[in-house]
């Protein structure tokens, strides 16, 4: 179960080498799946194996890269390959024994609907618990030198990390409820081994959500969320970094998206005259409040801010994303 440290491995008798988790998050729209795209080719043109995973339900992979991408790793480029994560199905089947469990735990008391208990099953965070085992998965394959993570929007993926909280709970539910049931005059218990079934499978979601935070702190993984400079996209990033913090998970990017440049006084002196220029000047002046925030932001929480400006080309396609990464991976970018 456990992924050892680095320096468990070494002392191992078999040890192996994990590979560099990259993950991305932030809110929708901000760029994520362009960040998990140039990274991943950033990486592969440095001769690594890479995989780029999306576990967002988009899947807007596809359109970023320019190619199909299956529910299978998919071949894009040399050392490059990308794939989805049909976590939907895996989340459905699983609930679904969870529902099984509950009714035969319950199937003898008269008038009890265990259809109740199903219900509270659905837990927040299950969608994004097996994109995670997937990655879990991966990480333990010596397939690939780099994982390049595209999860699901901020709220998602934060709601996989704190399941446990909710699991644990429901958990105690269930041996509270099977006390109670083993206790009735004249009831005959016959389902331990149903309701011993349920709980092991709900734990050993715990253990493994508990083991992918603590892979999540290893050096050779990264958490960078992804941002623009707007009220929206700075009070998303603040709230997550803070939480973050709370489960001891360090971010260590910060990367604002869609920055206007500084065209220089020669341009902003033709607003007057020029409608489009006055326009990018106005947005460009908009956002310079939301950059200082941003930079006392990572200042405070000792985070490294990697601004990405707007390019003058859409950033699809891999030519396009190959571009992309110098900006992003440059002198002045991601480490």
């Amino acid at each position: 179960m456990d992924i050892p440290s680095k320096t468990e491995q070494l002392d191992s008798e078999h040890p192996y080498s994990i590979p560099m988790l990259i993950l991305f998050t932030g809110k929708g729209g901000v760029g994520k799946s362009t960040m998990s795209a140039t990274t991943a080719i950033h990486h592969a043109q440095k001769g690594k194996k890479t995989i780029l995973v999306s576990s967002d339900p988009a899947h807007s992979t596809d359109d970023v890269i320019g190619q199909k991408v299956g529910f299978n790793p998919t071949e894009i480029d040399k050392n490059l390959w990308a794939m989805n994560i049909n976590a939907e199905k895996q989340a459905k089947d699983f609930l679904e024994r969870i529902n099984e469990g509950m009714m035969s735990l319950t199937a003898n008391i008269p008038g009890f609907d265990p259809e109740i208990l199903g219900e509270m099953a659905g837990f927040p965070g299950m969608e994004e618990y097996f994109g995670m085992e997937m990655i879990y998965n991966l990480m333990t394959d010596a397939s690939y030198d780099v994982v390049v993570f595209d999860t699901a929007p901020t709220g998602h993926t934060l709601k996989m990390l704190t399941a446990p909280d909710s699991i644990r709970a429901f958990i105690l539910r269930i041996l509270r409820m099977k006390a109670k049931i083993e206790n009735l005059k004249g009831f005959i218990f016959r389902k331990k081994s149903q309701t011993a079934q349920v709980v092991k499978e709900l734990e050993d979601i715990c253990d493994r959500i508990e083991v992918f935070k603590r892979l999540l702190r290893e050096d050779d993984c990264s958490i960078n969320l992804v941002s623009i400079p707007s009220e929206a996209g700075y009070q998303e990033c603040a709230r997550t970094i803070k939480f973050l913090n709370t489960i001891e998970l360090p971010v260590k990017h910060i990367l604002v998206n869609n920055i206007v440049p500084d065209f220089g006084e020669d341009v902003w002196k033709t607003a007057e005259d020029n409608p489009a220029a006055a326009m990018t000047q106005r947005r460009y002046k908009i956002q310079q409040p939301y950059l200082t925030r941003y930079r006392n932001l990572a200042a405070d929480h000792q985070v490294r801010l990697v601004g990405i400006t707007l390019v003058p080309f859409e950033p699809m396609g891999l030519l396009a994303l190959e571009k992309l990464s110098t900006l992003v991976w440059g002198s002045k970018g991601m480490i």
